[in-house]
């Protein structure tokens, strides 16, 4: 009997121990681990470098302006003892129109010995503007005078490159318009030589009415045609117009006035 109790109570013991062995697992969060590869896997598609493409880069050049495809060049030609200088032009891309401008600008300039025949003069030109479509030039001049001293005078020219014509004050402005701002008084001087006071003084007489002024710029520029030297020259540049007029050797001999147009 006590042996028998021996063996019960030995094998109580080993069931002890082997249930002591069996401990409670805890469940294992799945999500946890489904969340962080994810996270992994995000991280890969993000630092992977971008597949290289056969596709060539396409670089664009910018394109030139119209001034830069045509050049221009001063000259001077000698008439006897007076001297001209005009611009000849190049870079356009028919050679024929080119020398065709170049006739007509040149003899725009040397135009000035008709006005002042059997005198000493000098001109210098300046290039105010030149592009595809157009080439503005104005001239600056003075003769001897009989007593000895220096006159000065003025010109312009603006020749269009397509149709080969001299433009005048009507494809700027409308010559009524500046008829009614000369006599407005309302307007600006410039290469003025003499006081100023004085040129409008002589600007603005009460005989020089908008009729007065809008018949004299009728005639205005090389445009108009016909043989008689223009008494007054205008050209347009960046939008500003701008008109020679007569005064008195007293006064400069010639002064302009500018404006911008609201129409341009």
């Amino acid at each position: 009997m006590r042996k028998k109790s021996i063996l019960i109570l030995a094998a109580m013991a080993a069931i002890a121990l082997a249930c002591s062995g069996c401990k409670k697992r805890e469940p294992v969060d799945l999500s946890s681990l489904h969340t962080t590869q994810a996270v992994e896997t995000e991280s890969i598609k993000e630092t992977s470098p971008a597949k290289p493409t056969d596709a060539p880069s396409e670089s664009v050049s910018p394109a030139p302006s119209d001034s830069a495809a045509v050049k221009t060049e001063l000259k001077t030609e000698q008439i006897g003892s007076s001297s001209v200088q005009y611009p000849q032009i190049s870079g356009m891309k028919d050679s024929s129109r080119q020398e065709e401008a170049n006739a007509i600008l040149k003899n725009n300039a040397l135009a000035v010995a008709k006005a002042y025949p059997d005198q000493t003069f000098s001109v210098r030109a300046s290039v105010e503007a030149v592009n595809l479509k157009r080439v503005t030039v104005s001239y600056r001049g003075s003769v001897s005078s009989g007593a000895g001293g220096e006159e000065r005078f003025f010109y312009s020219n603006t020749l269009d490159l397509d149709t080969m014509e001299n433009l005048g004050l009507s494809d700027f402005t409308d010559a009524y318009t500046v008829a009614g701002y000369i006599v407005s008084g309302d307007y600006k001087l410039s290469d003025a030589a003499g006081n100023e006071e004085s040129i409008r003084s002589e600007l603005n007489t009460p005989d020089r009415t908008v009729e007065y002024y809008y018949n004299k710029l009728k005639a205005a520029d090389f445009s108009a045609g016909g043989d008689a030297w223009p008494g007054i020259f205008s050209y347009e540049k960046q939008g500003v117009v701008y008109v020679s007029l007569p005064v008195s050797q007293a006064a400069g001999g010639y002064v302009l006035i500018h404006y911008s147009p609201d129409n341009k």
